[in-house]
């Protein structure tokens, strides 16, 4: 049994509530068993997970596929994450790259200060209180990484199948730059319907199925990613760097569309 499924089967009684609120007849809890705490929206959906011993590892596997971006863009400078959560991905990254500028989203202020009071989230981190659409469309900077984990519940935002939302994405993204997207596909054409606009814009497009879960993640750039034998020594790199176990990766990257080389 995997930790996620360790904490989803236990009974109510057995974690302990530290704070519990409503929003907008949603219902967000923080509750913590043993040493891990974890933000809880909507009743059972875990948004974030954290060891209070350990707080910058990464131990929910759709957030590990997503920073396999770190094997395309090995040191980023700039990053962009289109879903804060409880900052996950912000611990990690202050902790373990050196020299990069992480900025924020999150549509919910509760969570916002939900992260701040329980997550290990200090002032210095810079959470913009937005949505992804409404960011993108005046932001000027240009971004190494850009991560995309946002969700209605668990159902895909409408912004994932419109085209001027990947207009807007690979605006805001450096020519070397690397987008990475968590989906919840329901059925091969609902990723295809993402797809659909998202080719427009991008020359690379690649696929990455989280092992025991439904999520995919889907990589999007426009320069070729790397072969299979040198992502594999990228990876080695990052675990020796970080921690971050991606060994698994290089084999089972799907590429589903990719730029010839010249």
């Amino acid at each position: 049994m995997t930790l996620l499924e360790k904490i989803y089967d236990l009974a109510p009684e057995q974690s302990q509530v530290l704070r519990s609120v409503f929003v907008d007849d949603q219902l967000i809890e923080v509750r913590e068993f043993e040493n891990y705490r974890w933000l809880q929206i909507g009743g059972d959906s875990i948004q974030g997970l954290m060891d209070v011993n350990s707080p910058s590892q990464i131990l929910l596997p759709n957030i590990q596929a997503l920073l396999a971006t770190l094997l395309f863009c090995p040191e980023p400078k700039q990053l962009l994450n289109l879903g804060f959560g409880c900052g996950s991905i912000e611990r990690f990254c202050i902790d373990k790259l050196s020299g990069v500028e992480i900025t924020s989203l999150e549509t919910s202020e509760s969570v916002i200060q939900l992260a701040k009071e329980f997550f290990f989230i200090g002032e210095g981190c810079q959470i913009i209180n937005t949505s992804a659409e409404a960011f993108l469309v005046d932001e000027k900077k240009a971004y190494d990484i850009i991560l995309c984990d946002i969700f209605n519940d668990e159902e895909h935002p409408a912004c994932l199948y419109d085209d001027s939302f990947y207009k807007n994405l690979v605006n805001c993204l450096d020519d070397n730059g690397v987008l990475a997207i968590n989906i919840l596909p329901e059925s091969e054409d609902d990723v295809l319907d993402i797809l659909l606009p998202m080719k427009n814009y991008f020359d690379n497009i690649s696929l990455l199925e989280v092992p025991n879960h439904f999520n995919a993640i889907l990589f999007a750039s426009n320069f070729r990613l790397p072969e299979t034998a040198e992502l594999e020594t990228l990876a080695n790199k990052c675990l020796n760097q970080t921690g971050l176990d991606l060994r698994d990766l290089p084999q089972r990257l799907n590429r589903l569309m990719e730029m010839m080389p010249a």
